[in-house]
């Protein structure tokens, strides 16, 4: 198959959603492509995109992107348009959600015209699946899977215990409704072996056993997540976050970290066997305590995480984005072919709505994990070649 991806802006979003998956794609012997457009420039030509067999496109559903999916089908190219959040109900501590609530139901009725022109739509969860359903979507689960890269060995397992969590601007609600900073300001005084890092939020944590790190390269983030001795997924209970993806979890298990999260939305269904456990919304200091004072039981659940992480792996489930793709091929009437090597463990067919579903390897490193105050990124145009911006490869250690 030829696939052409298109991004609206450069993201971590993006490579999960977008770049990432054509990389998988290629190395399995298709022929993939990564453009960002921010439909403000001009897209790649026409001309271009309609030799492509299908045109995935992530988060485009202005005005430009539905007048360029209405060509594209026209030109008998198969659309396939993915979005992996619920824009329509982001929450009061996302730094968009002034403007947001403001443009909800613009937003909604633009994502519904945009659903109803693909073929397919593509997204993280069963739950968002059904939402963009009702939206007009004919949608697919096909969850965020990691780069190869995050897979390696951890480097922590000396006498203290080191907390860490990854969490990005919107999680600044997330701490508030849980009031973890008390909690953690607890675990840290009653339990003097533990330290803690947050990477992007600041968890405001007094202590001298804190550290906030205000963005780690994404070429790190591996190396950071695996000199952790357990990781945290702490979400609250609210609309937005119950369609989230469980990624997040997923580079924990690649770096062979035990991990705690929140028992609601997208982690619901994992536990012990994916190298963790749940956690509700009252029980964060107890579940803490447990596991910050229980090394055995700890080196069990970072070996559970280190085997379900390395199946976590983009490579090993590109089969589920072939079979997305083939299906919108042969709905535009194309004619297209789908190696059936058996590769990975996945399942050969994506889950459809109410689904959840070498010697040498790459690192696909998106922009930093940035905290709250930093800049967004700003989208750049796209040429008519594949585009490598965002990401870069290296070998893993």
């Amino acid at each position: 198959m030829h696939v052409i991806a298109l991004a609206v802006e450069p993201s971590v979003g993006a490579a999960y959603r977008a770049e990432l998956p054509m990389r998988a794609l290629g190395d399995a012997g298709h022929r993939a492509e990564f453009h960002v457009w921010d439909q403000r420039t001009e897209p790649p030509p026409f001309e271009y995109l309609r030799q492509a067999d299908v045109v995935h496109m992530w988060r485009l559903f202005r005005a430009p992107a539905r007048q360029l999916a209405r060509a594209l089908r026209d030109a008998g190219v198969a659309v396939v348009f993915d979005n992996d959040d619920d824009m329509t109900r982001v929450p009061k501590g996302s730094p968009a959600y002034k403007e947001m609530k403001a443009a909800k139901d613009q937003v909604a009725a633009e994502l519904s015209a945009m659903l109803r022109l693909c073929h397919l739509v593509t997204t993280t969860s069963g739950e968002l699946a059904a939402r963009l359903r009702r939206f007009g979507g004919d949608t697919r689960v096909v969850e965020n899977y990691v780069e190869t890269g995050f897979v390696r060995e951890r480097h922590g397992g000396g006498d203290g215990v080191t907390l860490g969590w990854i969490a990005a601007a919107e999680h600044r609600g997330d701490l508030k409704e849980l009031r973890l900073r008390r909690t953690l300001e607890a675990l840290l005084e009653q339990q003097p072996h533990v330290s803690l890092v947050s990477v992007g939020v600041d968890v405001g944590v007094q202590s001298d056993r804190y550290t906030h790190v205000h963005n780690v390269p994404f070429p790190q983030l591996p190396d950071t997540i695996a000199r952790f001795d357990l990781a945290l997924a702490p979400i609250a209970d609210v609309s937005f976050n119950r369609v989230r993806s469980n990624v997040k979890i997923k580079e924990y298990a690649a770096g062979g970290v035990p991990w705690l999260a929140s028992a609601i939305g997208p982690y619901r269904g994992l536990g012990e066997e994916q190298g963790g456990r749940l956690v509700a919304a009252h029980e964060w200091a107890e579940a803490l305590t447990d596991l910050v004072t229980d090394a055995q039981g700890r080196g069990a659940l970072a070996q559970r995480a280190a085997a379900w992480g390395r199946t976590q792996t983009a490579a090993a489930n590109v089969n589920e984005w072939e079979a997305v793709f083939a299906e919108a091929a042969r709905r535009a009437g194309r004619s297209v072919s789908v190696p059936s090597s058996g590769r990975g463990g996945a399942p050969s067919t994506p889950a459809p709505v109410g689904g959840n579903g070498g010697a040498r390897s790459r690192a696909i490193v998106p922009r930093p994990i940035a905290a709250p105050d930093a800049a967004a990124p700003r989208a750049e145009g796209a040429d008519a070649k594949p585009r490598r911006g965002l990401f870069r490869r290296r070998s893993s250690r």
